[in-house]
């Protein structure tokens, strides 16, 4: 999908004409497209929405109701601009069912399949990685670019934003450095090179959130296994990420939205955080007004303007907050943290699955200081993460009761 999203979209400006292709592309409509297929796909394999709904505790029941209410009110009744919140509450419910639909088809899956999955998100980031080439190597004159000049921040193929693709290539990472720190030993040298590409395009990106999302990873791993990693995978993680990021500062463009580091930002905490600490204060003082149903799905565009608009707050809790409000907000935060819990002594107790739960860990950290619940590339990367974990959790109890009662 980022690879057909680099074709759909080859933009070199902030945004694309004509208007609603912009529009398309900021929605990140091709992949709510392709939630749909899924969904599709496993409707045409059994899958019912009334099995999955038969199999949810009463608690999460609970919890997607509150959320059902809280994005349904505040967009029909409260919101300002209606049909984007509409829109927006639409897709939010596309993602659940996706989640339900991935669930379905991971249970007949066996967790050995699931090495390919980062193998071929390997793959992908080589293409993306000669699409990002191409496309820095051989621009349009500027004189064909809307606006007369390129703006190179937002020119990555097929990502809104250098930090949009550097948020990706740092998830992907975090992933790859759980395999090589606790993980199998079968395919080392390849778990290796596809590392050291994804931290050097994290690094070149300059996206600090996902360099902290990689050490937060890290530091969940380290508390879960109970235990180091042994001296080989330690250095070996060392030097990769050494030679990253030296990499990075060689290649990197001589501009600053991709430095990981600027002397002024030691101006000031909105300095540091890129504005984000004004953003989060006015954010949240806007959703004072409306706490309890906020102001509609994706509200943040039209209600917070710090100088510009910003299409979500780059904080989820806040985006719940002013999105739905407390209902809604309490159901979604629920959710999240009930699959976490469930998902945790799975995802690490696996050396399988551990590189995908450290992918999943990287984007929800993130998601505290970027957009990885707004986004749908992203939102769809979590819910396969929750899925393939929660059916691996539930393939492992069934196991367990085949064998008490072999026993």
């Amino acid at each position: 999908m980022p690879i057909l999203s680099a074709v759909l979209y080859p933009v070199y400006m902030y945004q694309m004409q004509p208007a609603w292709a912009e529009w398309t592309r900021l929605m990140e409509l091709p992949f709510v497209a392709c939630e749909l297929a899924i969904i599709h796909v496993a409707i045409a394999r059994g899958y019912h929405d009334g099995s999955i709904w038969r199999m949810l505790p009463r608690d999460i029941k609970i919890a997607l109701v509150l959320l059902g209410i809280g994005l349904t009110t505040s967009s029909v009744f409260v919101s300002r601009n209606v049909p984007a919140s509409i829109t927006l509450s639409i897709i939010t419910l596309i993602h659940l069912r996706f989640a339900a639909a991935m669930f379905f088809l991971a249970q007949r899956e066996r967790a050995a399949r699931l090495e390919s999955f980062f193998l071929w998100l390997g793959v992908g980031l080589v293409a993306l990685t000669l699409l990002t080439a191409l496309k820095f190597h051989f621009p349009p004159p500027e004189s064909a670019v809307p606006g007369g000049q390129i703006h190179w921040p937002s020119a990555l193929p097929g990502f809104i934003n250098v930090r949009h693709f550097g948020s990706w290539t740092g998830a992907i990472a975090a992933g790859l450095m759980v395999a090589l720190l606790y993980g199998r030993q079968k395919e080392r040298g390849t778990t290796q090179l596809f590392y050291l590409l994804a931290t050097g395009l994290t690094c070149w990106s300059g996206t600090r959130a996902a360099i902290l999302a990689m050490g937060m990873v890290a530091v969940i791993a380290l508390a879960s296994m109970r235990r180091l990693p042994n001296g080989r995978s330690l250095t070996q993680i060392a030097g990769l990420s050494a030679l990253a990021l030296f990499g990075a500062v060689l290649l990197s463009p001589d501009l600053p939205e991709f430095a990981l580091f600027l002397r002024d930002n030691l101006q000031s905490a909105d300095a540091i955080t890129s504005g984000r600490t004004r953003l989060w204060h006015d954010t949240f003082y806007r959703w004072l007004d409306s706490p309890i149903f906020g102001w509609g799905s994706g509200s943040t565009f039209w209600e917070v303007n710090i100088g510009w608009s910003h299409t979500q707050p780059h904080n989820a809790v806040l985006q719940f907050l002013i999105s739905w409000g407390v209902v809604g907000a309490a159901g979604g935060l629920w959710l999240l943290g009930r699959a976490i819990v469930a998902i945790h002594p799975t995802g690490m107790g696996d050396e399988r699955l551990r590189p995908l739960a450290g992918m999943t860990y990287s984007l929800l950290f993130m998601s505290l200081l970027e957009g990885m619940l707004h986004y749908p590339r992203f939102i769809m990367a979590i819910m396969i993460g929750f899925a393939v974990l929660l059916a691996a959790r539930q393939q492992e109890g069934a196991m367990g009761r085949h064998s008490a009662l072999d026993d």
